[in-house]
């Protein structure tokens, strides 16, 4: 007969309540900071909603009226070299975190007044939020988006969900470079349901990650309410599957979250691994802007009112006079010193005219610099020399994915902040592949297999990079990365700018094209037109073994995200390299001529170019010139107009070859810029051969049907030559 037995959960979750006493275990100077945040977050947030009201907030704004509790908590908690990710609704998280790091040691705010460096975070955070120059991101953040390293604030994220992958690999940098930090990265319940939560906390649990996942359980996702969102009530059940132990809390209580916190924050520095909390709290107003959430009829009167009766700023206060704690007096102070400070932040940032506040035009950004910080401008090789494959004589011939395997070896080697992550990287003793061959012997310390997790460990790597380290990550086909878009593409694709520079993404991206192969419509995704719609990338692809390692060198220098393109057609072929360790460099934004030519200019890279190199020895014995250049940098700011303006002027013809689809690729915006640029040299319609607008097939007749060949390029480079097009 069958049998069946309960299989018991890994972690446990319990449910965390104060009982009478616990209040006298948080010491007097903690209860007054705490105060004071409640305080302060509450007239900072109100003072928002009235700017709002008054048109002097540009954009949405959130406020976390009603969950000030957290706020108060996490500032007195934390040390200072902890660190804190938040979400899109976080000015009370920042302002706790920043304000504890830069008070002075003993600082009391019941006794103390805040220093000039102290009020300065409020007034630049104000600053911010309304988009001026003096905020910590010139204005380009925004609410949603504050960032400020030193102070430990990973940066707010407007993406529900996006910033928990990146705060967990910062917990994972910091733990791989030996410090005792503990990162808490808050989101909401919303939040809870994404994808990139889960994977993250399966890498965090797999990887003993020191990251406290703490849920803001406002009870609604704009107007979504969690019983209508998720079949499971209590979040904090949800790390139970991965090992992770969680505390489901009453966040509306200060001194509740408090110990809870701390509890989570020792135990985890302790010793490293996950632990989540969810607080139970509310948000008195709608998702974002001033009126309530009954106004819009998703909840009612009756609701609010219950909730409003355990307000943290009425409540908590109450309590403290109560158990003789804190008297009315103590109070009336920091409620008064908040609100100070608060008024100071105002004056700060506006000037009043008559009796209505505006904003001078000396405060906002100049708009000469919107194009500034987008990527590190800094010049990185000073102390480097650009080389190309003639410039050596002493060479050997080695196959292009020993070159991938070699250089990224070679780098490991040279810097202990290189680490290499992807699924499959440290098997098969190199990689699914061979592309990181010898690694895992070398550095297995250093060498990450992950699960097929792309939105995981992409995050993961971007906050590991963010935190210093310079990850090499590969995907293993590009149509995989579509998984990973959000952090990909909203987050290493935009923060640097979106945060003033003052955050930066040193990470090199590899990925393999497999068109040709048989893969199939899901293997076989050129990645180069998506990646270029996200100007925060740099783009590489190699056609040899030596451009692999010298642009491979550049790209892991740069402090921006770096996509490199492996082709899998030309992993066995070979070619010349130094006869050295693989240290040279190729200049980024330079394109190779690699046939010279009079009567047609030929633009390709990757595994084409060998084919456009056969066809043009084929169409020169027709009596056709054809000039072959190796485009190499593949986004819009590298590409190399004036190596190809100069073919141009003296062939007057373009053909541009790729293997991606139309719809995909470079062709058509590489042809308009040229059309822009260099129409007067033209003497007839730029030309494209690319794959038609299909998935490639698997069938193999197919496949080859769609992918340009010798014979086909000859003819259209033929009917170039002779302006034909």
């Amino acid at each position: 007969m069958s049998k069946k037995t309960n299989v018991k959960p890994p972690a446990i979750c319990k449910r965390f309540e104060l009982n009478k006493n616990d209040l006298l275990k948080i010491d007097a100077t903690t209860l007054s900071w705490m105060a004071f945040f409640l305080y302060l977050v509450r007239k900072f947030e109100a003072r928002l909603l009235e700017f709002k009201g008054d048109d002097l907030l540009y954009g949405p704004i959130h406020s976390s009226i009603g969950q000030e509790a957290v706020a108060a908590a996490l500032g007195p908690v934390l040390r200072k070299n902890d660190l804190v990710g938040s979400s899109h609704r976080a000015h009370g998280h920042f302002l706790a975190k920043i304000l504890t790091y830069y008070a002075p040691a003993g600082f009391n705010p019941l006794k103390d007044d805040l220093s000039p460096t102290m009020q300065d975070t409020v007034n630049k955070t104000l600053a911010e939020i309304l988009g001026l120059a003096a905020g910590w991101c010139n204005g380009r953040g925004g609410s949603m988006h504050l960032y400020h390293a030193e102070s430990g604030n990973l940066g707010c994220n407007g993406i529900v969900g996006g910033g928990t992958p990146l705060a967990t690999g910062t917990a994972w940098a910091e733990k791989l470079c030996d410090r005792d930090t503990v990162v808490l990265s808050i989101f909401g319940d919303g939040a809870i349901n994404q994808g990139c939560f889960h994977e993250a906390a399966n890498l965090a649990a797999l990887w003993n990650i020191p990251v406290i996942f703490f849920v803001e359980n406002n009870q609604y996702a704009v107007a979504t309410a969690c019983e209508d969102a998720s079949c499971v009530s209590d979040s904090g059940l949800r790390g139970l599957s991965y090992g992770i132990d969680g505390l489901i809390i009453d966040g509306m209580d200060p001194a509740a979250v408090y110990l809870a916190l701390d509890e989570a924050v020792k135990r985890t520095r302790e010793k490293p691994f996950p632990f989540l909390i969810e607080a139970k709290t509310y948000r008195f107003h709608h998702h974002s802007g001033p009126l309530l959430g009954s106004s819009y009829k998703y909840r009612s009167k009756e609701e609010e009112n219950i909730w409003s009766e355990k307000d943290p700023v009425v409540v908590f206060p109450r309590e403290l006079i109560a158990r003789g704690l804190l008297t009315g007096e103590d109070l009336e102070t920091l409620e008064a010193k908040a609100e100070a400070s608060v008024n100071t932040a105002v004056d700060f940032c506006t000037a009043v005219k008559g009796n209505r506040r505006y904003i001078p035009d000396s405060k906002w950004p100049t708009v000469d610099t919107v194009e500034n910080e987008l990527r590190g401008e800094e010049d990185l090789f000073q102390d480097v020399t650009f080389v190309e494959q003639e410039d050596f004589s002493d060479t050997k011939e080695i196959s292009y994915v020993e070159a991938i395997a070699g250089v990224t070896l070679r780098n490991m080697e040279k810097d202990t902040r290189v680490i290499v992550v992807g699924e499959e990287v440290a098997n098969f003793g190199g990689g699914a592949y061979g592309a990181t061959k010898g690694i895992p012997q070398t550095f297995p310390d250093r060498i990450f297999n992950t699960p097929i997790s792309e939105c995981g460990f992409v995050g993961l790597s971007a906050g590991a990079a963010s935190a210093g380290l310079r990850p090499v990550v590969e995907i293993m086909f590009p149509d995989f990365s579509l998984v990973a878009a959000d952090q990909l593409f909203n987050q290493l694709g935009k923060l640097r700018y979106m945060f003033n520079g003052e955050m930066s993404f040193p990470l090199v991206l590899r990925t393999r094209f497999a068109v040709g192969a048989g893969y199939g419509g899901h293997h076989s995704m050129d990645p180069v037109g998506i990646f270029g719609l996200f100007a925060g990338w740099r783009i590489m692809g190699a056609s040899t073994p030596f451009d692999y390692a010298g642009l491979f060198n550049t790209a892991i220098r740069f402090n921006d995200p770096v996509l490199i393109i492996d082709d899998h057609r030309l992993y066995s072929q070979k070619g010349a390299v130094p006869d050295s360790p693989l240290d040279h460099f190729i200049k980024y934004g330079k394109a190779k001529v690699v046939k010279e030519g009079s009567d047609l200019t030929v633009l390709s890279y990757l595994g084409m170019m060998q084919d456009c190199l056969e066809a043009a020895e084929e169409a020169s014995e027709e009596g056709c010139s054809v000039e072959v250049i190796d485009l190499r940098t593949l986004d819009y700011v590298g590409m190399d107009y004036e190596t190809i303006g100069r073919s141009i002027k003296k062939t007057n013809s373009v053909l541009i070859v790729e293997h991606s689809a139309r719809s995909m690729g470079l062709a058509s915006r590489v042809s308009d810029e040229i059309q822009e640029r260099f129409f007067d040299y033209l003497d007839c319609p730029i030309n494209k051969l690319t794959l038609p607008d299909v998935p490639p097939p698997v069938s193999r007749p197919m496949e080859k049907a769609i992918i340009p060949g010798v014979m086909e390029i000859k003819t259209k480079m033929i009917q170039g030559s002779r302006h034909l097009f």
